[in-house]
């Protein structure tokens, strides 16, 4: 009877046994436990196929796996990326091992391989991503670096051509003072002229606000009347694009063709604006060629979309276009 209990017993365990084998083996994770010698106390199917592909032979201690993580990619096309293994397949396997303890003291290896493909494909394109934002990071630091450059320049050169300006407005003045009879007055008006080429040199702020009415009583200075029909724009911007050509065509008026009048006529769409300007003084004696100030303020009105247009003959007549966006538009300048 007591035989037969005993047998009964060893049965159960089998079967409580086979039952926990049946059920290790159906999980998609590899897991194999080790006695304290190292040996195989109980491995899954999982954990037997990893190893043979990673050491071609069975599975036997711990001591084997361990040489075989540390040996896998010399001897097979299995790569390792520290705790993960890539195996031919396409498969990510990511490998632990700790001690565990049972519930009647024993001490136990628990390795484990978890199937973290899917995982691993992420976080290797978040990674991809992370590599793209820093060149695009780059990229954009480049160009901030270029905008910051550019928008230098563009300061030097607003400041040479407001430089420019008052110069050879000052320059037409001395000019006209001392062609003509003038009074005292005009004389101290004329040498002002030369003192606000100075102040932009010496002004921390070297773009002071230039404006229709100043640009009117520079130009009386320098002996030129200026007579402009319709209506200028309003918006600041297009207003300091077209002053310095304005101030151009007056200044070459009175240097090239001994002018007293600079016509501006003023044209609007709903997309352009569009200046006409002429003199009365003599035409010129051949085709003209832009050089200097006209050079310059040609590659800026360009860079704003717009463009300049020279005629030489039957009488002379610059032409700025310049597109705009709807807005309110400044009323005629009385002279």
């Amino acid at each position: 009877m007591k035989m037969w209990k005993i047998a009964g017993q060893l049965k159960n365990r089998y079967a409580l046994r086979i039952a926990v084998k049946e059920a290790l083996d159906t999980l998609p994770t590899a897991v194999c436990y080790f006695n304290l010698s190292g040996t195989v106390k109980l491995c899954n199917t999982t954990m037997y196929d990893l190893f043979r592909k990673i050491a071609q032979s069975d599975l036997q201690s711990f001591d084997e796996l361990k040489e075989a993580l540390n040996g896998c990619d010399k001897s097979t096309g299995i790569v390792r990326d520290g705790n993960v293994f890539l195996f031919p397949d396409g498969r990510a396997w990511q490998y632990s091992a700790e001690k565990v303890k049972t519930a009647d003291g024993k001490v136990y290896t628990e390795a484990v391989f978890s199937d973290v493909t899917e995982l691993y494909e992420k976080r290797q394109e978040l990674k991809r991503q992370s590599r793209e934002l820093k060149k695009m990071y780059q990229e954009l630091k480049t160009l901030s670096e270029n905008v910051q450059e550019a928008t230098r320049e563009q300061e030097i050169l607003n400041m040479k051509s407001r430089l420019h300006d008052k110069m050879n407005m000052g320059v037409a003045a001395i000019r006209q003072m001392l062609r003509q009879n003038t009074t005292s007055e005009e004389n101290a008006a004329a040498v002002v002229q030369f003192r606000r080429a100075i102040q932009v040199l010496q002004e921390e702020n070297a773009y002071p606000q230039d404006d229709v009415t100043e640009f009117i009583r520079d130009a009386a200075v320098s002996g030129i009347q200026v007579k402009i029909t319709g209506n200028l724009p309003e918006t600041e911007k297009v207003l300091n694009l077209l002053l310095p050509v304005m101030r151009e065509a007056c200044v070459n008026a009175a240097r090239h063709a001994d002018a007293t009048m600079l016509y501006v006529a003023v044209e609007q769409s709903p997309d352009t604006v569009t200046l006409h300007m002429t003199n009365d003084g003599k035409q010129p004696e051949e085709e003209i060629t832009p050089r200097g100030g006209l050079v310059d303020l040609d590659k800026v009105i360009r860079k704003a979309g717009g463009r300049m247009v020279i005629q030489s003959w039957p009488v002379f007549v610059l032409t700025v276009t310049l597109p705009v966006s709807r807005q309110k538009t400044k009323q005629e300048v009385p002279v």
